[in-house]
């Protein structure tokens, strides 16, 4: 019923891992980056300083890092209970931007489809049975809407925080790609 986790973590990595030189894609020559203007701080397989304030980031290690995120982002956003493809979005927004914006923005997917629920970012019991719903009776159109709200978001940071707009692309970027893992996966 689900992408596996593994499928889902192996499309964040892509975007959230930087390699050493000559290394790209080699999940063994991951390096630690600290970006100016990013307030995560020291990163390194996606995970940020300043959200794992107990890990060492400089040491973690691939094993750890996908822990952190099983029990993280995954688990919080019961990306196991979803449907097959946005279980993968919604993860892969939870990553990004946070497990609660991952839960207001599927849950603000789910308004424009017609469903009445609570827009808290908290994805309970409610939030998965709609989005099981919608997925059995307009998959591709709801994860299009899903993206689209994202990308809207990514725009409404860049409104309010204009400093940023450095970083839209790469968003932009991120979602696209997604976009065309999931409703083109033979591209």
């Amino acid at each position: 019923m689900t992408i596996s986790f593994s499928t889902a973590l192996d499309f964040v990595l892509k975007h959230e891992c930087v390699f050493a030189p000559g290394h790209d894609g080699d999940l063994d020559f991951v390096i630690t980056e600290n970006v100016p203007g990013d307030g995560g701080g020291l990163t390194k397989y996606g995970i940020d300083a300043a959200d794992h304030p107990g890990v060492d980031i400089a040491k973690i290690s691939l094993t750890e890092a996908t822990s952190i995120y099983r029990a993280g982002e995954w688990t919080g956003c019961r990306c196991g209970d979803l449907p097959s493809k946005i279980d993968a979005a919604v993860f892969d927004c939870a990553v990004n931007n946070g497990i609660a914006t991952s839960g207001i923005l599927l849950q603000r997917a789910l308004l424009r489809c017609g469903f009445v629920l609570s827009v808290d970012g908290e994805i309970g019991d409610k939030t998965v049975r709609a989005a099981l719903a919608e997925a059995n009776l307009h998959a591709a159109d709801f994860l299009s809407q899903l993206l689209n709200l994202r990308r809207e978001h990514y725009a409404n940071i860049v409104l309010h925080r204009p400093a940023f707009s450095k970083f839209l692309k790469g968003w932009l970027n991120r979602v696209n790609d997604l976009a065309n893992c999931l409703l083109n996966p033979a591209a």
